[in-house]
């Protein structure tokens, strides 16, 4: 009876092994590849700004000894990206960029540290189902199982929407150990991005690599003139605050325009407030901080040069830029996002004749009249970029200012943009 099963077992594997088409053999993948192998191609990349302040953590993979693939939209803002082993504390900077794609969100990076463990795109399969990532934790590895979608394909792109828990950034394989695509967070969900498009960009790379600052404005999104912009409202749980800005410094005005429709302030904290003097926002690494966090340290990771204009100054109202002291901004430049309103206080004659000679500077009678009938913060002049001022909200200002703070003048109280609204003409 054993040898009789043993028989049948035989037939049915032999006919399963000769289906298909009359004549068409059986296609077996021999493909030499492991866990191991692959786990080598991938790397880890942290961006840092201006300030070589620490912004974001993501993945990427060799695709050539000196070729690193990630997603565009996570290095944009950067001003320098170091690249380490997968999940290891072992970063080196990269010298630039090669190639990108903003419909398909992609940057090809050039790398120091070469890597004879990359992965073929050339062998690169997408007609899968089931599919993995790797990831390690304590230096073991680990696998993270998925499955695909139906193909979404056009003459630009083509990608699988999945089902699992993978890091975007990373190489997706099939069973096989072959490179299926590239994992991708979009506006629209997550896909797999098939890995022919990163081919394309390889074939068409810069013979020189290109400062990854570069990358800081690229964008297919067309954002709203100012000439159609009347002003903004910063919708905050103590209230709304309305400002309007200088067309003196058009930097720094179309720069906010940018960052208000990419809702980059939404949910940030007002992170330092002084009574009678300012409150401070704008500060990405504000959005999740815990109680005890340091915060303002990090901006969108790009700076702005200072433009100090006449008759722009720092009366009670107005909106300056944030930036670091000159020890530690050798190129005395701005925030990309920080920015503060004054609240400020009355000042005498006296005062202000002091501030002059400390300042080895002279105020104007329209700075005089301000600083003792309105009030400032007149010792800031000459320091900041001034580039707008509050058309409605001085009491929430005030009311902001006078919270009670902690640690480096952080209010007790979380407050928060909501969000900031345009305010059209």
């Amino acid at each position: 009876m054993m040898r009789f099963l043993i028989i049948v077992f035989a037939v049915f594997s032999l006919i399963a092994c000769q289906s298909g088409k009359k004549g068409e053999k059986a296609v077996v993948d021999t493909f030499k590849g492991s866990y191991q192998d692959n786990a080598k191609a991938i790397v880890s990349l942290r961006t840092f700004d201006h300030y070589t302040r620490r912004l974001k953590d993501s993945y990427g993979f060799y695709v050539a000894p000196d070729l690193v693939v990630t997603n565009l939209s996570f290095i944009q803002g950067a001003y320098k990206v170091k690249a380490s082993p997968m999940d290891l504390e072992d970063f080196s900077y990269v010298k630039g960029f090669v190639a990108y794609d903003l419909n398909l969100d992609l940057v090809i990076l050039k790398v120091n540290r070469k890597n004879l463990n990359y992965l073929s795109i050339k062998d690169a399969t997408f007609k899968v189902d089931s599919i993995y990532q790797l990831y390690r934790k304590e230096r073991k590895l680990y696998v993270s199982q998925g499955v695909n979608s139906d193909l979404v394909t056009n003459d630009s792109i083509s990608y699988k929407t999945y089902f699992a828990s993978f890091k975007s950034g990373k190489p997706v394989f099939s069973k096989s150990h072959r490179l299926a695509g590239v994992a991708q967070d979009v506006k629209d969900g997550k896909r797999i991005l098939e890995a022919k498009w990163i081919n394309k960009l390889v074939n068409n790379q810069l013979k020189q690599p290109k400062s990854i600052y570069d990358l800081r404005n690229k964008t297919t999104k067309t954002y709203i003139s100012h000439k159609k912009v009347k002003g903004f409202s910063i919708r905050t749980n103590m209230g709304n605050i309305e400002i309007a800005l200088s067309d003196k410094t058009p930097k720094y005005r179309d720069n906010f325009i940018k960052l208000v429709s990419d809702n980059f302030y939404d949910s940030l904290l007002v992170h330092r407030v002084i009574n009678d003097f300012l409150i401070q926002t704008g500060a990405a690494d504000s959005k999740y901080a815990k109680k005890d966090d340091v915060v303002g340290w990090q901006g969108p990771g790009y700076t702005l040069p200072m433009n100090i204009v006449p008759g722009l100054f720092h009366k009670r109202g107005m909106i300056a830029a944030s930036k670091l002291p000159e020890d530690r901004n050798k190129h005395n430049r701005s925030d990309g996002s920080q920015f503060f309103i004054i609240s400020g206080r009355h000042f005498s004659d006296a005062e202000l004749d002091d501030l002059e000679e400390e300042k080895k500077m002279k105020y104007t009678a329209e700075q005089r009249q301000a600083y003792t009938s309105a009030g400032g913060a007149p010792y800031l002049d000459g320091d900041y970029t001034v580039f707008g001022w509050v058309t409605k909200g001085m009491d929430v200002v005030d009311r902001i200012a006078a919270e009670k703070t902690y640690a480096v003048d952080r209010p007790i109280r979380e407050i928060r943009i909501k969000t900031i609204d345009i305010i059209k003409k």
